[in-house]
């Protein structure tokens, strides 16, 4: 009887446990900054920011929101992908075949986007965040690269 209770109490910290990194994992995993900008002086002050951080390149930068409307939907607000990519860190995680997993969120991207009321917002992936659940180079990598990215939200941010 004792044991089935500590079963029963592990199974459901487990639950519980569960329950809460559901609800709080999604929130910590993407950054939103309000911009200071309308929506084409934060994609230019974006790309700025990017190139004026050492080793930073703006890979391209994908109109999303033109893509939609090529595509035969309707109109929407605007939607800017700034991809960018720091070639010593993306050489390092691909150095080993083990880390190229991670290939699948390379380059980096920082959205742009405005919503219907005229504001405009920056998001970008928690790369320290999920750079931690990997580990070794990966979380190494992810970790100087957060730190990077942060800097150039900040420079975008103060206005």
């Amino acid at each position: 009887m004792k044991s089935n209770s500590i079963i029963l109490g592990i199974v459901l910290g487990f639950l519980i446990m569960g329950i809460i990194v559901w609800i709080a994992m999604p929130p910590m995993m993407i950054n939103v900054h309000r911009s200071p900008y309308g929506f084409d002086e934060t994609v230019a002050a974006v790309e700025k920011a990017v190139t004026a951080q050492k080793g930073w390149k703006v890979s391209k930068v994908f109109d999303i929101q033109k893509n939609i409307i090529d595509a035969g939907y309707q109109d929407m607000t605007r939607v800017k992908i700034v991809s960018l990519c720091n070639p010593h860190y993306a050489k390092r995680i691909l150095n080993d075949d083990k880390d190229k997993i991670v290939t699948t969120m390379m380059p980096l991207g920082i959205g742009v986007y405005e919503t219907k009321d005229g504001i405009v917002y920056m998001s970008e992936m928690n790369v320290g965040l999920m750079g931690m659940m990997f580990g070794g180079t990966i979380a190494d990598v992810m970790g100087n690269a957060s730190i990077d990215i942060s800097i150039m939200m900040k420079a975008v941010s103060a206005h």
